[in-house]
């Protein structure tokens, strides 16, 4: 039970600071579109706020059939993912004498 509830406990912060990193994001948007509107024509003024009314409204259903619609393609043309493990890299020991100069051979970004 108690594992359930530091699984909850930590999606639910992380959910909390997605969205606080989502409204920071609008907020910055929307500060940089009220900059810009007054520099366009009457025409796109016009536009770009009634594209902005209708993103307000935009519902979660909404959102979700966007993103199902989007990802459909992907799905058709995505390649088989591999179900085997892969191979570990073999990485070689150094000793004594080549790990002194081992660093030299790097063009000596770590000393």
């Amino acid at each position: 039970m108690q594992r359930h509830y530091v699984m909850y406990y930590e999606m639910s912060y992380g959910l909390n600071i997605e969205m606080h990193k989502q409204a920071e994001i609008v907020k910055r948007l929307s500060g940089i579109c009220a900059q810009i509107i007054p520099f366009l024509t009457q025409e796109h003024q016009q536009q770009v706020l009634q594209a902005v009314e209708r993103a307000k409204q935009v519902t979660v259903g909404e959102l979700n059939s966007l993103i199902g619609q989007q990802l459909q393609p992907l799905s058709h043309h995505a390649p088989p993912v591999p179900l085997t493990p892969r191979p570990e890299p073999v990485i070689p020991l150094l000793s004594g004498k080549q790990l002194h100069t081992f660093p030299a051979a790097c063009g000596g970004r770590w000393q």
